[in-house]
């Protein structure tokens, strides 16, 4: 099992990660795939605080079936952090700016895609969540995209940047006859 240490955690605790992005199987059915990095406690009892992950601006929060409570950041490169089954979700207004010591909530269990107590973290290019925006929420944090990594939280620690967006596909020439359409 991985160990590491980050300034970025959205847990200011020690953390294991229970489900990793892109993992495939019968309980991801909306994109086929796990869309999300779930990060659960590592030794303790209590509900921890979740935290902004990046400095940027605080989008709003919301309840949706699966997902149960959730905060929506938009990060100061563009991309969007989705923080997932909360138990409770504090209240910030919209446009606020957050940075990693900003608390969002608590840890929970709400939603019925919510299988024991984690944080299901999300990233991506959209705030519209389509299945092609999501990116790897554990790349863009540093961390191994490995279930049981632990993660430990090191305040001391500077967050790296995270990565550039993608970039969108160029478009392909279509050939006809004799005549480039472009």
């Amino acid at each position: 099992m991985a160990t590491v240490t980050i300034g970025n955690s959205p847990v200011h605790q020690s953390t294991v990660l229970t489900g990793v992005y892109g993992q495939t199987g019968s309980l991801w059915k909306a994109c086929g795939f796990h869309t999300g990095t779930d990060f659960a406690r590592n030794g303790y009892s209590s509900l921890p605080e979740v935290f902004a992950v990046a400095s940027g601006t605080y989008i709003k929060s919301e309840w949706t079936n699966v997902l149960g409570n959730q905060v929506v950041i938009q990060d100061s490169s563009g991309m969007y952090w989705r923080y997932c089954h909360l138990s409770s979700v504090y209240s910030i207004s919209a446009g606020t700016p957050v940075n990693t010591s900003t608390a969002l909530g608590v840890m929970g269990e709400t939603g019925s895609g919510a299988h024991g107590v984690h944080l299901h973290l999300e990233y991506s290019t959209s705030p519209n969540w389509t299945c092609s925006a999501f990116q790897n929420p554990s790349t863009a944090l540093g961390i191994p995209n490995v279930s049981g990594t632990v993660v430990n939280y090191d305040g001391g620690i500077t967050p790296p940047t995270p990565p550039d967006p993608p970039t969108p596909p160029t478009p392909r020439r279509r050939y006809s006859n004799r005549f480039i359409l472009s």
